[in-house]
């Protein structure tokens, strides 16, 4: 597998409890995703992936505090949100695997507050923040999240 050494950065970086300081949405397949800043924006826009090695920030990972946990249903997967302890002003949402705790995904947002509630609806997650915002993400899909701005 090309990029097994990406696969096993990313969830030797979860199980440690880092993440990326800026806009990242980090796949288990082992690939980043870099985008703008989507304040008072519904959608990523600009979005950039990379193999999680050539992730030029990866040297200086922050800490994650989960605040919330969602594992209602049938579903082989779970849901967590939380913060950055380092900045509170970033949000984080992630969904992994029940019987494991392994990374699917894992998104960080900043300047959305940290997200505080998160619930499984079939096959969406949707998350709010103590500032409001709610997002909306399709499991499959991460990267066609939504956005909604107080």
């Amino acid at each position: 597998m090309p990029y097994s050494a990406d696969t096993a950065f990313i969830q030797e970086q979860w199980q440690a409890g880092y993440f990326p300081r800026e806009n990242t949405l980090v796949l288990n397949s082992g690939f980043y995703c870099l985008f703008d800043p989507p304040y008072e924006h519904p959608r990523l826009s600009n979005k950039v992936w990379m193999p999680a090695l050539d992730f030029p920030g990866r040297d200086e990972p922050d800490f994650v505090t989960t605040l919330g946990f969602a594992a209602e249903g049938p579903q082989p997967f779970h849901a967590q949100c939380g913060e950055t302890a380092g900045h509170g002003g970033d949000g984080f949402l992630a969904l992994l695997e029940k019987d494991t705790d392994a990374l699917i995904w894992l998104l960080v947002l900043s300047e959305t507050n940290p997200f505080c509630r998160v619930e499984i609806h079939d096959q969406q997650i949707h998350a709010e923040s103590t500032s409001g915002v709610t997002v909306r993400v399709p499991v499959e899909r991460p990267d066609q999240l939504t956005l909604v701005w107080p």
